[in-house]
């Protein structure tokens, strides 16, 4: 009997035990959630994206500076400015958000072991609620914009996305074409 007994609970202390243990592993060693981002776009929001061969256009949301590139003979001739409009803020907040902008380390490179010529630079300015983020990636591939992570091809694609949205206003189409183009 006291060996049944004895038996119980030893039986008893390992379930306990085995419990606890993972408990406190679970607890110790599971992915920290993502930042508690606003779920509406902040007052101070704010972005400056640079992008291009060799980073010569930019855009930056609190001056509203536009410049498609300052590789060119005269290059005031490039230079606009575009203000966001809410709908706009909204939508480049969403990509921010949904990429978990402040998981991102400062320098990335979201093509690892890929290079081409001329490379590309990103670099990703981001302000919301008194914090700031930038993501500096330069030296990719920027004509395949693809990753083979899942974490780079979001970066990639966000600030294609921006790019893109950038691109499509009038005060950019207004802007000379190219005066040199990279091979």
């Amino acid at each position: 009997m006291f060996r049944a007994l004895h038996l119980i609970i030893n039986t008893i202390m390992i379930r306990v035990f085995i419990s606890i243990l993972a408990t406190l592993c679970f607890l110790g060693y599971s992915k920290p959630d993502m930042y508690d981002y606003p779920k509406s776009v902040p007052e101070d929001f704010s972005i400056s994206l640079t992008w291009g061969c060799y980073g010569v256009s930019s855009y930056e949301s609190k001056t509203g500076k536009l410049i498609k590139t300052t590789d060119t003979t005269h290059p005031d001739d490039y230079v606009t400015y575009y203000q966001l409009t809410y709908a706009d803020k909204a939508y480049i907040y969403d990509l921010i958000v949904s990429m978990d902008v402040l998981s991102y380390p400062d320098v990335y490179n979201p093509q690892e072991d890929n290079y081409c010529s001329p490379s590309e630079t990103l670099i990703l300015d981001v302000t919301f609620n008194g914090v700031s983020k930038e993501i500096k990636a330069e030296d990719i591939c920027g004509i395949k914009f693809t990753s083979e992570s899942k974490k780079g091809q979001k970066f990639l694609s966000t600030c294609q996305a921006i790019i893109t949205r950038l691109e499509e206003t009038e005060e950019w189409k207004a802007l000379p074409e190219f005066e040199f183009l990279y091979e």
